[in-house]
């Protein structure tokens, strides 16, 4: 991974598993040499739809080009919530918070129990919290509260916290106020993926996972079921084919929403022979 005497990242400690993005677009990336790698970590699923969304730009300029950038009370508020409520009807209240302190408060106030993930898990028994991930359901009808992994690419915009109303108890924070322009932001990517989500050839063409039979997949998701280190290995060697895939064994892999054969050729091989090696 060498170019004219330099390597292709600034340093590369033991483990690291992702290269010096100065680009990225759709499912790819780019490093400072314009050398292209496929995402299979799609930053925890915030990426799902991609690292440009539609829109995104518009928003940007339309929403700072107004000065709304502070955090003021805004009608983007309603916007998102009336949006959300469309998205999961079963759950009328909403909560948006920019403190994750708040987020972890709202959640204990529902249950001490584990948050479920749908992309690790298909059971659905006695969940009361759960992530929802699109593509997949939720902890099923025992759950009372939903964080939602919106389509939006970076850690910085707000959670929503989506509850059952019979469940909105005293306990559970209010929002907090937040920048017009994040919650801009959110409502073009969510209003994004609700037209996505009404595309059946897009749908069932997210559900078609390359690695189904190889690794433990659920629609897009996966997880290699590899140990730490063996996991490690296959990201490294991942990384040598232009792979980009999540840190940790237990961060599921996204598959793109767009990808050529020549991005999963290599990689189903890559990842049948990992899998065979321990069985």
């Amino acid at each position: 991974m060498e170019r004219s005497g330099k390597a292709t990242r600034q340093d590369w400690p033991e483990g690291y598993t992702m290269p010096t993005v100065v680009r990225a677009r759709d499912f790819y990336l780019y490093d400072r040499y314009g050398e292209r790698y496929t995402d299979f970590f799609q930053n925890y699923g915030r990426a799902i739809l991609g690292h440009r969304p539609e829109r995104i730009q518009q928003a940007i300029k339309s929403t700072v080009s107004r000065g709304l950038i502070a955090e003021y009370p805004s009608v983007f508020t309603g916007r998102l919530e009336k949006l959300l409520v469309n998205l999961f009807p079963s759950f009328p209240v909403v909560r948006i918070y920019s403190d994750p302190r708040k987020v972890m408060q709202a959640v204990s106030a529902v249950s001490n129990d584990a948050l479920f993930d749908p992309a690790l898990s298909a059971e659905h028994a006695s969940r009361t919290v759960s992530y929802w991930r699109p593509f997949l359901g939720f902890g099923g009808a025992e759950s009372v509260m939903l964080l939602p992994i919106l389509p939006f690419p970076g850690s910085f915009v707000p959670q929503v916290v989506c509850l059952k109303e019979s469940f909105c108890t005293a306990q559970v924070p209010p929002s907090d106020v937040v920048s017009p322009l994040l919650l801009d932001l959110l409502i073009k990517t969510t209003a994004s993926l609700i037209q996505v989500l009404k595309s059946e050839e897009t749908v069932a063409k997210r559900m078609d996972n390359p690695l189904s039979g190889v690794f433990k997949t659920r629609g897009p998701y996966g997880l290699t079921g590899l140990s730490e280190e063996r996991y490690a290995a296959f990201a490294r060697e991942a990384l040598t084919k232009h792979m980009v895939f999540p840190r940790a064994a237990d961060v599921p892999f996204i598959i793109p929403g767009s990808y050529t054969k020549g991005d999963v050729v290599g990689l189903v091989e890559l990842a049948s022979r990992y899998a065979n090696a321990v069985t």
